[in-house]
């Protein structure tokens, strides 16, 4: 159902919603015929990022092949911080998933997604998202801070972990 809304539309439900009081949202979503997942979800980015916040949540982006080729090396570079650890990058255009890698036996591989990071660009430039998946599984926008100026700037926040959503700090 959502999937036929615009960017903008759901941009202006996330600013409406952000004015609603936390106990009335659920009769905002129902009155909406939105699903309430969803719209608190669209609501925290824009309170934490604005528009462009939502956009990075809900934009699947399509880069080209050279620019996402630079990222995912500037994010291998960034996240060697975190050795002997084994990590794995999942890029899908401009969002990339930072995963553990753990080894159960030899024929089976269980896959840990840490984090991820979401680039969404306008005029002033690049700007990074940080998401940490939550229990259901969804990837929820990180509150600590709005967006990034770059990679290593959001590994950076990983690694202070100053709210204590990743729990993944460097083993030294």
């Amino acid at each position: 159902m959502t999937e036929n809304l615009s960017i903008d539309q759901k941009i202006d439900y996330a600013a409406q919603a952000s004015s609603v009081d936390v106990e009335a949202l659920d009769d905002f979503c129902s009155e909406q015929g939105l699903p309430l997942n969803e719209v608190t979800a669209w609501s925290t980015a824009y309170e934490i990022g604005g528009r462009l916040a939502v956009q990075a949540l809900v934009v699947q982006g399509k880069p080209e092949p050279a620019r996402c080729r630079a990222w995912h090396e500037e994010l291998k570079i960034a996240i060697r911080v975190f050795r002997p650890r084994r990590l794995r990058i999942v890029g899908d255009g401009n969002r990339f998933s930072v995963e553990e890698v753990k080894p159960l036996t030899a024929q089976s591989i269980v896959y840990t997604p840490l984090f991820e990071i979401r680039m969404v660009e306008d005029d002033q430039g690049e700007h990074w998202f940080l998401f940490w998946r939550r229990a259901d599984g969804s990837w929820w926008p990180y509150a600590g801070k709005s967006s990034f100026s770059s990679i290593s700037d959001a590994v950076q926040e990983v690694v202070t972990d100053p709210y204590r959503c990743f729990r993944l700090h460097p083993l030294h």
